[in-house]
């Protein structure tokens, strides 16, 4: 948010019933024409990824300013979008402020294409009665219904309607037109006499996010997240009491999810209660209190900390490589930053289900961040977002070799994708190498727990990075068997990213994920691209 406004400023606009949208809250499709009438700051639309939304509003909390809002104002700004944010849940920040989908008409005239006797032409000859009737009318209609065949290629179904106009009608924009079908969870339950499992089948490496919400010992609510703005939402009233927290158990690969819980009296059940379901579109985003639990120093101006619920009745699963919105009151004003939760072997301690496990670097200047490393008193009413983000696992469902590279606190997306990677059932991967940057030793997150992954794990290979370093460590022999943990001084480079890409090179990796400061992503992308590395197999986490 533009500083002077907070996320908790935006959210309580949001919820005071003011209507965001200038549409009195009726979701209407907006053509392309329609969209470029409103390009004025005093009546400003914007579409995103296919979505078209009421701006006004928000101008004054834009981080850049209107200035930099106005660029995309009246069209189609996913483009610009990716190029500076792309990272940001602008579905649920925004979702007070949906009109409606963007409408792109294409008009198209078969006859040529589909019934000329080009001898070149691909497309295979139609049947003589459809071919006569379209003929016959000069122009056809078409539905195009986008799908995805059993080979894996990308299909359209053209079916012939009596209307002679022909047109295509698309609810996103070129850039944003995904082709996939809705993920809609399916439930299941299980129990022995001590023990009730709830299941919910999602789809293969859809990386759900999960939250669980304890009213009593009878009332549980289970919100599913499988897309940024879409949420499943389960309502159960059980038939008898459990205990809680629950257990949470998540896998990826299948896109199983089971909560586990205890029954307060050991019997079994003839049913498991009742159940109510929703789906919810364009959720805005929901913020849920927090207390910092646990403070552990980790480095001299590092702390990992275990954020506990107000009342301990929320379990919240972030996917793998999203982040978190931290929020506190500070001096009167709310401040925000993005974080990413770590795996809870990380921490150095025990970590409970509905705890989150967070690394945190203290700055100067840093507020928030000094705010929640404080040692006394600890961190109270810290307001979490649910995760968001726009990393997508499946990308990487046919790579055997992964490099990541990350600089300081852009090692937190990496601990819970490196937990995935060397755990992958199917696809085992072949090699990961890890390129962890900082300026001293002394500046190195969770080296102990990396350098006996490399121990355990003879795919895993890490090489540190150290641009202030003092004459540089030497590592036990049994830590650098193989040269698969090593040391260097220095900084990213063209050859340090040539060796990801060169065959014949060790660590050549067919997807690289890179997440570090600003300057450091940027460099780093700009490297990438001076070689013939695929830039579909390259994420940058960003936040």
């Amino acid at each position: 948010m533009k500083p002077g406004h907070s996320l908790m400023d935006w959210i309580r606009l949001g919820n005071s019933g003011t209507d965001l949208t200038g549409t009195g809250g009726r979701v209407i499709p907006v053509s392309h024409a329609e969209l470029a009438k409103h390009d004025r700051a005093e009546d400003a639309w914007m579409a995103i990824r296919g979505k078209v939304y009421n701006v006004t509003r928000y101008m004054n909390f834009h981080p850049g300013g209107a200035d930099e809002l106005m660029r995309g104002v009246g069209k189609d700004a996913t483009r610009l979008f990716e190029e500076v944010h792309a990272w940001v849940n602008y579905e649920s920040l925004l979702a007070k402020c949906y009109i409606g989908p963007l409408r792109t008409t294409v008009n198209i005239s078969l006859v040529d294409s589909i019934f000329s006797d080009n001898p070149n032409s691909k497309l295979p000859p139609p049947p003589p009665s459809f071919a006569q009737a379209s003929k016959a009318s000069a122009s056809l209609t078409v539905t195009a219904t986008t799908g995805t065949s059993p080979t894996g290629k990308d299909t359209i179904d053209v079916a012939p309607l009596s209307p002679p106009a022909t047109s295509i009608v698309s609810s996103a924009s070129d850039d944003s037109l995904t082709l996939s079908v809705p993920i809609v969870p399916r439930f299941d339950w299980i129990q022995k006499t001590s023990e009730l499992t709830l299941i919910f089948y999602t789809r293969s490496l859809a990386n759900p996010g999960v939250m669980v919400e304890c009213v009593d010992q009878l009332e549980v609510t289970v919100s599913i997240l499988v897309e940024s703005s879409v949420q499943h939402r389960y309502r159960f009233h059980l038939a008898n009491n459990v205990r809680w927290p629950c257990a949470a158990r998540t896998s990826l690969e299948s896109g199983k999810v089971e909560l586990m819980f205890t029954k307060l009296c050991p019997t079994l059940w003839t049913t498991y209660g009742e159940m109510s379901y929703e789906r919810l579109e364009n959720c805005a985003l929901q913020l849920h209190e927090y207390d910092v639990a646990t403070r552990i120093e980790i480095t001299h101006d590092s702390c990992a900390l275990l954020l506990r619920p107000k009342n301990n009745c929320l379990l919240q699963i972030t996917p793998v490589g999203y982040h978190v919105s931290v929020s506190a009151s500070i001096d009167g004003e709310y401040v925000s930053r993005s974080y990413t939760p770590v795996p809870a072997s990380c921490v150095g301690t025990d970590c409970s289900e509905t705890f989150v496990p967070l690394l945190v670097k203290s700055y100067p200047d840093g507020c928030l961040s000094k705010h929640l490393t404080r040692p006394v008193p600890l961190g109270t009413s810290l307001q979490l977002s649910q995760p968001s983000g726009n990393f997508v696992l499946g990308k990487l469902r046919h790579h055997h070799r992964f490099a990541l590279l990350a600089a300081g606190s852009g090692l937190t997306p990496m601990l819970a994708l490196l937990h995935y990677l060397l755990e992958r059932n199917s696809n085992r991967i072949e090699h990961i190498c890890l390129l962890y940057f900082n300026k001293t030793e002394a500046d190195i997150w969770c080296r102990e727990l990396l350098e006996n992954l490399c121990k355990k794990d003879k795919r895993f290979t890490l090489k540190h990075y150290l641009s202030e370093a003092e004459p540089l460590p030497v590592l036990p022999a049994a830590a650098d068997e193989g040269n698969r943990s090593s040391f260097a001084h220095g900084r990213v480079t063209p050859d340090v990213v040539r060796q990801l890409t060169m065959k014949d090179s060790p660590l050549y990796a067919t997807y690289c994920c890179l997440c570090g400061p600003k300057p450091f992503n940027e460099l780093c992308q700009q490297y990438f691209q001076q070689t013939d590395h695929n830039p579909k197999h390259l994420h940058c986490f960003q936040g």
